[in-house]
C-alpha cells in the first residue's frame, strides 16, 4: 500500500445527510493514499460544533441538499462555517442543485462543484486541486446544472453565440480550475496563447478576472463543450 508523508495527506472533513453515500464515499476515500478522514457527519449541527471544536481539515465535501435544524442546507452551513474559518476550501457535492443557488455557492462563498454523477478519478482530482485552494467546476456539471435549473433569477438572458474550439478548450479549462500552464498543455498551445485568448474571452464578456468570467458563462450558458 503507497504512503504519505503527513504534509502530503489531505484531511477531509464530509458532510452528508445520506448514509449511505457517505459511508461508500468514506471508504472510498480511505482507500485512496493520501487522504485521511478528520470527520463526517450527517447533519450541519454536528459538524458546525466539530469545527467550532477545533476540528482541523483540508477540504470539505459538503452536500447541498443538507437537512437539519430549520431547514439548513449546505449552503447555510459553509456560510456558517466561513464565518469560523474565513479560509475554509469546500467541494460542493450535489445531484443537482438550481442556477440560483448555484451562483450563490461559486461567486458568493466561492466554493468548487462536484456532481455525484462524475466519475471516481475526476472527484480525486477535484479533492486535491479544492485542498491546494483551487476551485474545480467541470464544465460538465456547470451545464448540467444549469439545464436543470435554469436562468439565474433576474430575467432571461441571451444563449452566447458558441466559441471557438480553441476559446471553448480555454472557458472549459478556467471552469474547471486549470492554470494557464495546464490548459495551455492540455491544448497543446503556448502559455502566452492560452493568455490572449483569455484576453479575447475577457473583452468580449465585458468582465476583469476569471471569476467573472465563471460567472458570465453560467450566467448566459456559454457552451464551453
Amino acid at each position: 500500500m503507497k504512503t504519505k508523508s503527513r504534509e502530503e495527506v489531505i484531511r477531509l472533513l464530509l458532510v452528508d445527510d445520506h448514509t449511505l453515500f457517505r459511508e461508500s464515499l468514506r471508504r472510498l476515500l480511505e482507500s485512496e493514499a493520501g487522504v485521511e478522514i478528520s470527520g463526517d457527519f450527517a447533519n450541519a449541527e454536528d459538524a458546525l460544533a466539530a469545527v467550532k471544536a477545533g476540528l482541523e481539515f483540508d477540504a470539505a465535501l459538503v452536500d447541498y441538499e443538507l437537512e437539519g435544524t430549520g431547514g439548513s442546507n449546505g449552503l447555510d452551513l459553509v456560510r456558517k462555517v466561513r464565518r469560523l474559518k474565513p479560509d475554509a476550501r469546500v467541494l460542493m457535492v450535489t445531484a443537482g442543485m438550481g442556477s440560483a443557488d448555484l451562483m450563490r455557492a461559486v461567486t458568493e462563498l466561492d466554493t468548487g462543484i462536484f456532481l455525484k454523477t462524475e466519475p471516481t478519478v475526476e472527484l480525486m482530482l477535484a479533492i486535491q486541486r479544492t485542498a491546494k485552494g483551487e476551485r474545480w467546476i467541470s464544465s460538465r456539471a456547470s451545464l448540467a446544472l444549469i439545464a436543470s435549473g435554469g436562468l439565474a433569477a433576474g430575467g432571461e438572458r441571451p444563449v452566447a453565440e458558441r466559441l471557438t474550439a480553441r476559446e471553448s478548450g480555454v472557458l472549459r479549462g478556467v471552469l474547471e480550475g486549470h492554470s494557464n500552464k495546464e490548459i495551455g498543455a492540455q491544448l497543446e498551445i503556448t502559455e502566452s496563447s492560452v493568455k490572449a485568448v483569455l484576453q479575447k474571452l475577457f473583452e468580449r464578456a465585458g468582465v476583469r478576472s476569471r471569476s467573472q468570467l465563471v460567472r458570465y458563462a453560467i450566467e448566459t450558458q456559454i457552451d464551453s463543450r
